[in-house]
């Protein structure tokens, strides 16, 4: 049996409201890849963060939809040792 790949890492952000407040219970989700993407979201929590895991190296497009509006953002995740533990990537979005 062979082991999955590991993730090439962690897509960790917040998600802010034209004001600048944190969004409680966005969901983003990935809608653009280098692979072939599950069809996840995560919702973000009280103070606006969500993650996501990276399955491979490249560039994603993340979108986000709440009650104030959508936003996307692109960003890249690099490819890191194999042994090393999957490197977080920082995405902020801000609702229009």
């Amino acid at each position: 049996m062979s082991t999955p790949p590991a993730p090439a890492g962690v897509i960790r952000g917040t998600v802010r409201d034209a004001a600048g407040a944190p969004v409680a219970g966005a969901r983003v989700a990935f809608a653009d890849g280098p692979v072939p993407l599950p069809d996840v979201a995560a919702v973000t929590d009280g103070e606006g963060r969500f993650a996501l895991t990276a399955p491979a190296a490249g560039t994603y497009t993340l979108a986000c939809r709440a009650d104030g509006g959508t936003a996307t953002t692109r960003v890249r995740v690099a490819a890191g040792p194999a042994a090393a533990r999957p490197e977080d990537v920082r995405a902020d979005l801000r609702l229009g």
